[in-house]
């Protein structure tokens, strides 16, 4: 039995997977398995997995090979998880540093703690606003006492029993986001706290650009915020400015500077602002997309095909 558990959810991006399981091989600390969650992939993915069968690898996939969503694919492990004393959660198109797992378990963590670690991002299409603004945030994240909405299942380790109690992630959340952040509050009202923990580093390659990360923000506010808001009253005041989003006055404000005239010309000079304006100019889209989603307005902006491809 090994301590640690891997949890890996994937969809077809095997050469991304491939350079993380190479990556996982050089790992100072060995105790560990990794059980890699095949969400319906038609990229011959689980052909390669049973090919090559590295021997801390477990694959895992539906009954049915269906795609069901991370949150189905991350509850694969469950039923493994009595094996395991901590469960860290890692992304297939991540590539953790050699001593990832070791920093992660220098910090002494108790059953008691949830561990984040730092994500170092990078795109292979530079200069990319939306790396950028991510690897800001990032940054401030670590300047911040870590609360539910800071856990990131790309990075982060749990107590194993801990995921096991709660019934794993919240499979109503097929969509993309937030269900990381639901999570988060079910760890917290389970009596756990939050530590983050800089040195256990990962790379995550960013394979979005500006415009189609902006599309899936706004159908998150559109589908998954409001379903987390019922769920979890006290998210309504802690994510996404909070009171700015229900409350008549602030969101009549908002509405004024939230105009598809301004967040287009925003977004179609992007690219020609220093890298400080930038990275509020990306903010201000983000806002833009969530308010406008969350309040049913149209995202009124260029439809995807006039984005340049991502990689």
């Amino acid at each position: 039995m090994s301590r640690l558990a891997i949890v890996i959810p994937t969809y077809n991006n095997l050469p991304e997977l491939r350079r993380c399981l190479a990556a996982l091989e050089q790992q100072s600390f060995r105790d560990f398995t990794a059980y890699v969650c095949v969400d319906g992939s038609t990229d011959g993915t689980w052909e390669y997995l049973m090919q090559v069968r590295l021997p801390f690898v477990q694959a895992l996939q539906h009954p049915d090979r269906r795609n069901r969503g991370r949150s189905a694919a991350r509850n694969l492990v469950l039923p493994y998880l009595s094996k395991h004393e901590w469960l860290v959660f890692l992304d297939s198109d991540s590539i953790p540093l050699p001593d990832w797992l070791e920093e992660f378990m220098a910090a002494a963590p108790t059953s008691e703690e949830v561990l984040l670690g730092q994500i170092l991002y990078f795109s292979e299409d530079n200069p990319n606003p939306w790396a950028e603004y991510l690897q800001w945030r990032e940054k401030k994240r670590g300047l911040r006492v870590p609360r539910p909405f800071h856990f990131v299942p790309t990075n982060a380790m749990v107590p194993a029993q801990a995921f096991l109690k709660l019934g794993g992630m919240d499979e109503k959340i097929r969509r993309y986001g937030l269900e990381d952040a639901e999570l988060g509050y079910r760890l917290l009202e389970a009596g756990l706290r939050f530590r983050y923990v800089p040195t256990a580093r990962i790379w995550n390659l960013v394979q979005y650009r500006p415009l189609p990360a902006i599309i899936r923000l706004y159908d998150m506010a559109q589908h998954n915020l409001p379903y987390l808001h019922q769920k979890h009253p006290r998210s309504r005041e802690e994510m996404f400015g909070g009171k700015w989003l229900y409350l008549p006055t602030y969101r009549l404000f908002l509405r004024m500077v939230f105009q598809p005239m301004i967040a287009r010309w925003v977004l179609g000079k992007l690219e020609k602002y220093p890298w400080l304006i930038r990275r509020w100019a990306v903010r201000y889209l983000v806002a833009y997309a969530i308010g406008r989603g969350f309040w049913r307005k149209k995202l009124s902006l260029p439809p995807l095909k006039a984005e340049r491809p991502s990689p």
